[in-house]
């Protein structure tokens, strides 16, 4: 059974998840700001329409033409950063370890935090743009790097019973994470809001500089949360990771239960080690490639669900579901964001009893339904109301019918978050972790996390310009949702109740060395 100490390091270590979720957020309601998009030259800065704009809510600055370019660019470059941080885990976590690595990503987030809060005012639109593109870039960088060892770290310490289980606790802080960037977000907008200062830069800087308080708080952490066993004795360094072992499972070094597993890490080490080395052409092995094209292929998916999408641009949905732009940027998002919270609970339930691939599959499903439903009353608000959706305002008059439309769009909305954060938001990573061999397991969770971030970057950068497709946009979604579905009911094979150490047998590992192409284990 496992003691508080394993949940302590768990919880300790996906702080990087908050940073995940915080850090993928804050931008969402920062890019609806009007004093943000006339720093950076994405709206008119007319003083007269400025005036105007802080005081009166029926009034909105108008876009310039460079404003989806710089906001597309704005959002995408922190994905972009996301993908060499990946990656580098390939290398990182197997140099450095898995701990050394989380602190290297938590440094790498909070000196991003700071570039992009103090970028001067005396620059040029250009310079400016171009100053908060690097901290974007550097801050994805420590989060790509995050985005992978703290999953898998996690699942090295964890007990075999509970290690889905503690592994989504990384979901968790991530949804933790995003609503309380936009919970800090509505407190900042409200609070300028009351003073009519909108158009005050303060306002979006501090909600950028906070990101660097959680990214200083897990480099602190990190001094009491003990190295990965499994990888001390990967670096034959035995009596340090019989150490670590008993101290996570809060017994004597000496007690049966540590004992035992501390055998079990070293038996199946000194099995890898005879069949095969830590060298990039392992993953192209029988047994192994498939797990690649699993991780890959699932965390494909997990991105043309459109939560990231939804999550990025979910001011702008909701504003074109006709919701107030001031109401948008605060109440919904920071509703939406609460019910990502609540929702991941169940799934870290469900995960070690329904198992991870009915959960893949029924929330595949799950969420194609909403997003259909979405694009139906979407359109069937916009098609009954007056005026085209870029002229509404708070003071627009909307039917009863078309109110109706909206409410239902919203209701939409939230259970496909709902949906998404109790199947697809914690199972993928849970299973990239899980999967793979210890001698490649770097390497195979960079290479499947960096296909999360590649297709998280193509969406990020091209959904500014979908937004002419109105809700059309989401069919995309609501097909790829019974696509994903489709995939893990033929490919995906369980791993819940498996041991680390009993994945070969799941996954068909032979010591032949001719490539896998079916992605079932034999």
């Amino acid at each position: 059974m496992a003691k508080w100490f394993d949940w302590f390091v768990s919880f300790s270590a996906a702080l990087g998840g908050f940073l995940f979720g915080y850090s993928s957020c804050i931008i969402a309601s920062v890019l609806e700001m009007d004093s943000f998009t006339v720093f950076f030259g994405m709206a008119d800065a007319d003083a007269v329409r400025m005036a105007a704009a802080a005081s009166n809510p029926g009034i909105v600055l108008v876009k310039t033409a460079s404003y989806s370019s710089i906001k597309a660019q704005i959002v995408s470059f922190f994905v972009l950063g996301c993908i060499p941080g990946a990656l580098a885990i390939a290398f990182l976590g197997d140099a450095l370890g898995r701990r050394r690595s989380i602190w290297l990503g938590s440094f790498l987030f909070s000196v991003s935090a700071i570039i992009q809060a103090v970028t001067p005012a005396s620059f040029s639109i250009a310079q400016r743009t171009a100053m908060v593109l690097a901290g974007r870039f550097i801050g994805g960088s420590g989060i790509g790097i995050l985005s992978t060892s703290v999953p898998l770290y996690i699942a090295e310490i964890a007990p075999t019973a509970l290690r889905g289980r503690l592994t989504s606790i990384q979901q968790l802080m991530i949804t933790i994470g995003i609503a309380f960037a936009f919970i800090v977000n509505a407190i900042i907008i409200g609070s300028y809001k009351a003073n009519h200062d909108l158009m005050n830069d303060s306002m979006w800087r501090t909600a950028l500089a906070l990101q660097a308080a959680p990214g200083a708080l897990l480099m602190v952490m990190l001094v009491v949360m003990p190295e990965s066993p499994r990888w001390l004795m990967l670096r034959e360094r035995e009596e340090e990771a019989l150490t670590n072992l008993a101290r996570l499972r809060q017994q004597d070094e000496r007690s049966p239960a540590v004992q035992e597993e501390f055998h079990d890490y070293k038996q199946s080490i000194e099995t890898e080690r005879q069949v095969g080395t830590a060298a990039w052409s392992e993953l192209g092995r029988k047994g192994i490639l498939n797990r690649v094209g699993l991780g890959i292929a699932l965390q494909f998916f997990q991105q043309w669900t459109g939560i990231n999408a939804v999550l990025y641009y979910s001011a702008s949905l909701f504003i074109a579901m006709g919701i107030p732009k001031s109401t948008a940027i605060t109440v919904n998002v920071v509703v939406q964001s609460l019910i990502n919270v609540l929702f991941t609970v169940p799934g870290m339930y469900l995960i070690e009893r329904s198992g991870r691939k009915n959960l893949l599959v029924w929330g595949g499903l799950a969420m194609a339904v909403c997003m259909w439903l979405l694009v139906l009353f979407v359109n069937l608000f916009q098609s009954s109301i007056s005026v085209p959706v870029a002229d509404l305002t708070e003071l627009t008059p909307i039917p009863t019918s078309a109110r109706t439309y909206s409410i239902i769009s919203v209701i939409a909305m939230y259970c496909y978050v709902a949906c998404f954060a109790s199947t697809w938001g914690p199972v993928v990573w849970v299973y990239q972790s899980e999967i793979f061999p210890l001698r490649v397991r770097s390497k195979g969770t960079g290479i499947a996390a960096a296909s999360n971030w590649i297709n998280n970057f193509i969406l990020s950068y091209v959904w500014p310009y979908a937004e002419t497709l109105g809700a059309n946009q989401y069919i995309v979604f609501g097909t790829t949702g019974l696509a994903m579905a489709a995939f893990t009911a033929w490919y995906v094979p369980e791993t819940r109740g498996k041991s680390l150490e009993e994945m070969d047998e799941v996954f068909g590992f032979a010591e032949d060395t001719y490539p896998m192409t079916d992605l079932k284990a034999q």
